[in-house]
């Protein structure tokens, strides 16, 4: 490497432990998409480019995202106590893609898993962990963060991404899964809880929009993202939790509420020097 590119290199780090990176921007995203699977809402490339599927030995286990680039935000569930058990090393975070079946993807590895110290799974409540990756991300138009909810807004359109399996494939069958996602619309806590009961002040509740087409199994970890009326720019409010086919206007989704839980976020980083920076 000469002294310029060792300059530039330098510049890149400085921005990466730093965190001076734009969230929640898609500059490789194109609203001129094309779906393959005309009955699936298929993501475009670059579209998302914070969403991750955390996989174990090579499998997919759950959805995330990028919230830093020492950070991937995700569901508790994720790792019960037998699985927190076996080494790190089979736990890996795949980028940077639509579909495995993509050369350009890029896998990382896990350091730490951090399980909400409240999290229990008899109450699916403060369902969400962190997860300290062994490298940072190279933040490039695939690999971006999202911005997370600060404070509740009122929302112009909301989008919920999963890996999904197609054509009857087993869920599990890297090669055939996909990136989906699914317009939704969120429901007031009141309401919510009329329907479902026993909810919590930090779960909050969505469901499939009216008129859009597309179905959601349900990707534990993933993120609810949503905009704001005349932006681009996207924020993360929730995090998948439970709730069973949440493309039907039957029973909701479940998502734990981002904005009640930026500050156990800080502490967590705070806690390992790579601090999320509101």
């Amino acid at each position: 490497m000469g002294f310029h590119g060792y300059i530039f290199y330098l510049q890149d780090m400085y921005k990466v432990f730093c965190h001076e990176v734009q969230c929640g921007y898609r500059p490789a995203y194109s609203n001129s998409s094309f779906s393959v699977f005309p009955e699936l809402f298929e993501v475009q490339k670059g579209e998302f480019p914070w969403q991750v599927s955390i996989q174990m030995s090579l499998k997919h286990l759950c959805g995330g995202s990028i919230i830093h680039p020492w950070w991937v935000l995700t569901a508790a569930h994720c790792f019960p106590k037998t699985l927190l058990e076996i080494a790190t090393e089979d736990i890996t975070v795949v980028m940077g893609t639509r579909t495995f079946s993509d050369g350009f993807l890029e896998r990382k590895h896990v350091q730490k898993i951090i399980v909400h110290r409240n999290y229990t799974p008899a109450q699916p409540d403060n369902d969400l962990s962190l997860l300290l990756l062994a490298t940072p991300i190279q933040i490039n138009n695939f690999q971006m963060p999202v911005c997370l909810q600060q404070e509740e807004k009122s929302w112009h359109r909301c989008w919920m991404v999963e890996w999904r399996a197609v054509y009857g494939h087993y869920r599990h069958d890297n090669w055939h899964m996909y990136l989906q996602k699914l317009r939704l619309v969120q429901i007031s806590w009141r309401k919510c809880n009329k329907r479902v009961g026993q909810l919590s002040r930090n779960m909050l509740c969505a469901w499939k929009e009216p008129g859009t087409k597309g179905k959601c199994q349900g990707d534990s970890g993933a993120p609810m993202v949503c905009a704001t009326r005349g932006t681009q720019r996207l924020f993360q409010v929730g995090v998948f939790s439970w709730g069973i086919r949440t493309g039907f206007r039957g029973r909701p989704g479940m998502f734990m509420s981002v904005t009640q839980f930026i500050p156990w976020i800080q502490e967590e980083t705070e806690k390992e020097g790579r601090p999320y920076n509101v």
